[in-house]
């Protein structure tokens, strides 16, 4: 049975063209149906799971508009800059510093290659201070391409450290921080919170396929390499069906032989933007956050549950889900997530301050104080949760297939663009069958 559930508006996969759209259920599952008028319809599975799709839904609230925000002119998606008819703040600034890469994998957001866009440090300036105007002191990610490749990364966070912002990260590959071993140190001492690190799988032959080559030996040196400058490393897997779906339950083994320097893992179920192998993919290559939560549960044997996830309460909830988890003596994890379900967005929010607190107290590396271990029970309880903690969350982004124009107006991840513009991540990075974008630094 076809039931319609709601209405939105989306884009055309091939001019890019603004369009009516809907959520189809059918059989359990939901859809994103739409049309253009020049290229026909076009159906893409959005969510497996119908019941926790409309439980989601139910926890969703609209955050305030953009006070801050440029008029609009052409209407979502072209006017970012931030426009004013976007909802929230900022609570992720992603800083792009080169399009250089030492790698060339077969999915890429930002289709990095060897050459391209690499802003100086004046502009680099005036990119933290775009992301201060929009998103206050928000969490800042520096990417590419691949930023290690630049040799004054160190002086790019000690920029970011200076102008105030309080929590900075590396969104990184690891090749440097395994050739190089004081760079991690180096990186810390400039003012580094968190190494971002892109590991697919503990397998090398998920590497080789999405890579192009072996890297695992590379990750665990890195991390190693984190672990002795006491920089937390947050795991960051693309998952792809057929690649490593079925992989979830290592990763997280993974990361407990490996905590306290890991200190959680953020899951991305592939989209299609950007570099990547198929430009139609069919619905058995799509993989959704309710894929990920039911192979959580089923791959770890029911140590960690569905219902220990929360979405988002901002609208979309669909867009991330987090957990925390703390790691017992004896090697098992437990659920110790908050759930702010009944909080609703009824009047401004500090949502940095949000971010900040959460990355703050989850994504370091503290120092472990040994005397602890000497006191009460309470005590040494409190200080292996201040270390064994595990975060695991997950993000989906939307490609030109299942872009929802609601939903993205609700986004808080931004890329901070050249020329002063601050433009959430899906509309970035997104890219018609043809390759064309909307938007690209140059």
């Amino acid at each position: 049975m076809r039931k319609i559930i709601a209405e939105t508006e989306s884009l055309c996969p091939y001019c890019l063209g603004k369009i009516p759209a809907r959520y189809i259920e059918r059989e359990g599952q939901i859809f994103l149906e739409k049309e253009c008028e020049t290229h026909g319809v076009f159906e893409t599975l959005f969510w497996r799971d119908a019941a926790m799709y409309h439980e989601w839904t139910a926890q969703s609230s609209h955050a305030e508009k953009q006070a801050s925000g440029i008029s609009p002119n052409l209407g979502c998606p072209y006017d970012c800059g931030i426009c004013s008819e976007h909802e929230g703040g900022v609570c992720t600034a992603i800083l792009e510093i080169t399009y250089r890469c030492n790698l060339d994998c077969s999915i890429c957001f930002a289709d990095a290659t060897h050459a391209g866009y690499e802003p100086d440090l004046l502009e680099i300036e005036k990119l933290y201070r775009t992301a201060r105007h929009y998103g206050g002191q928000c969490s800042i990610q520096l990417s590419g391409g691949e930023p290690t490749i630049r040799n004054d990364l160190p002086d790019i966070i000690k920029i970011g450290k200076s102008m105030g912002f309080p929590h900075i990260q590396v969104n990184t590959n690891g090749l440097r921080l395994a050739d190089s071993p004081g760079y991690a140190q180096e990186l810390k001492n400039a003012g580094a919170d968190l190494i971002y690190l892109q590991f697919d799988a503990a397998d090398d032959r998920v590497y080789e396929r999405i890579r192009g080559r072996k890297l695992l030996a590379s990750k665990i040196s890195a991390i190693e390499n984190c672990r002795k400058a006491k920089l937390g490393v947050l795991l960051v897997p693309t998952i792809v069906p057929g690649m490593n779906l079925h992989l979830l339950g290592d990763i997280i083994e993974f990361a407990k032989a490996h905590m306290p320097v890991v200190k959680g893992i953020h899951f991305q179920p592939v989209s299609y933007f950007g570099r990547y192998e198929n430009f139609m993919p069919d619905n058995e290559k799509r993989c959704s956050l309710s894929d990920v939560i039911h192979g959580i549960e089923h791959q770890t044997g029911g140590e960690i549950k569905m219902d220990q996830f929360v979405p988002r309460k901002r609208f979309d909830p669909h867009c991330a889900f987090s957990g925390v988890f703390y790691l017992t003596e004896k090697g098992s994890l437990a659920g110790i997530t908050k759930d702010e379900s009944q909080q609703r967005v009824q009047e401004p929010v500090d949502y940095a301050a949000n971010a900040n607190k959460y990355t703050n107290a989850l994504w370091r590396m503290h120092e472990n104080n040994e005397t602890a271990f000497g006191r009460s029970p309470m005590e040494r309880f409190r200080e292996r949760l201040k270390n064994y903690s595990l975060s695991i969350t997950g993000m989906g982004f939307q490609d030109a297939w299942n872009i929802d124009l609601g939903r993205l107006r609700g986004c808080c991840v931004h890329v901070i663009g050249s020329g002063g513009r601050s433009i959430p991540l899906c509309a970035f990075h997104l890219t018609s069958v043809s390759g064309e974008r909307l938007y690209r630094n140059e």
